[in-house]
């Protein structure tokens, strides 16, 4: 098959979305068509160089594995890719991390999701979510937040459930079929008002508290409010200062304390070192993030624009209240002085209908 070059990318991308628009309503349907769109790709022969187009960040990704650094896990495309793998490692690591957040064992989560196109990364709204389904049949959509949204997050995290629970209904499907779905947040910074890391969420009686129904449920884990040296560590914390900050030595030495996490701490380690030691992923991070600061720029322009026109809008209308004020005070006083409508129009300029509308303003 020939070499597709800089069309590669785009195709892939435009099939991944013909396929989720075309199986949304159906799990099963996309566990069958992703590995044959995967499949596909591979016999593509996409080169390498479809995604080291750009010279000075390919020398960085070059200089970032001869450093031996280790990727930030609270980066949201390393963090996509991370719990994304189905290396041994990435399988553990994903399951593991799931049965630690929704509360019970994971045997599988295949992810729907798992690749990251290079016309993906720089596009205007791009979402890095990793979307699984479970052994049984339950739908988890986990996203990495490393800065707060311009808008309300929690409405943003509602929308997201809401959506995912709509996606997950299959066509002719009865309502006690329906799946459990979970939308699970890791954010860097804080939400709820309280010291507690972590919340779970779903539909309550707002009286009792009493629950209605678990299907849909809302995870946030929030990395600003884990302490640095906890006296206990369980396995969602320890997911959790995995991601905020399991590359430092001091973490590392917390970390060892606790025998319990022993294996999670071995697989999790392995596969970042993994995944640090491939120019391909140190690339795709430095683009997602040199396209990210040209989204906030053009973002930030925007506003001020906007700002900007409307305060020359409002001077403008201010401007314009006040010189009819003033002529409404004119006319008046003229009108005091015995002048005439028609005198005082042929004076000013004005029109003596609107002459008439000033009288008493």
């Amino acid at each position: 098959m020939p070499q597709l070059n800089g069309y590669a990318p785009h195709i892939c991308s435009r099939l991944t979305l013909a396929i989720s628009l075309h199986c949304h309503k159906s799990s099963q349907t996309r566990l069958f068509y992703f590995p044959i769109l995967r499949a596909i790709i591979q016999t593509m022969e996409i080169e390498e160089t479809v995604f080291f187009d750009d010279e000075d960040l390919r020398e960085k990704a070059r200089q970032a594995v001869a450093e031996g650094r280790l990727l930030d896990l609270k980066s949201d495309v390393v963090f996509k890719s991370f719990f994304s793998k189905d290396t041994k490692e990435g399988v553990y690591c994903r399951t593991k991390m799931i049965s630690s957040v929704i509360g019970k064992t994971v045997k599988t989560a295949t992810v729907l999701n798992p690749d990251i196109l290079p016309d993906f990364i720089s596009g205007k709204f791009p979402r890095l979510d990793v979307h699984c389904v479970l052994d049984d049949g339950s739908e988890i959509d986990v996203e990495m937040q490393g800065t707060k949204a311009h808008d309300d997050q929690i409405a943003r995290s509602v929308y997201y459930a809401v959506s995912l629970a709509k996606s997950s209904v299959k066509q002719g499907m009865i309502y006690s079929q329906m799946p459990r779905v979970h939308q699970i947040m890791f954010m860097d910074f804080k939400v709820v008002e309280d010291e507690e890391f972590y919340h779970s969420y779903s539909f309550c009686d707002d009286k009792t508290g009493a629950q209605l129904s678990d299907l849909v449920q809302i995870h946030f884990i929030e990395l600003p409010k884990l302490k640095s040296n906890p006296e206990q560590m369980s396995e969602l914390m320890f997911w959790a200062m995995m991601v905020k900050s399991g590359t430092t030595d001091n973490t590392q030495a917390v970390f060892n304390t606790f025998p319990v996490i022993k294996e999670d701490l071995h697989m999790a380690n392995t596969l970042l070192r993994d995944i640090s030691q491939s120019e391909k992923e140190w690339w795709v991070k430095f683009s997602y993030e040199s396209a990210e600061r040209e989204r906030n720029a053009y973002f930030n322009a925007s506003l001020q624009q906007a700002k900007k026109e409307a305060m020359q809008q409002g001077l403008q209308e201010g401007l314009q209240q006040g010189m009819q004020q003033g002529q409404s005070a004119f006319v008046n006083k003229m009108l005091s002085q015995g002048r005439t409508f028609a005198e005082i129009a042929d004076f000013t300029g004005i029109p003596e209908s609107q002459v008439r509308s000033f009288v008493q303003q």
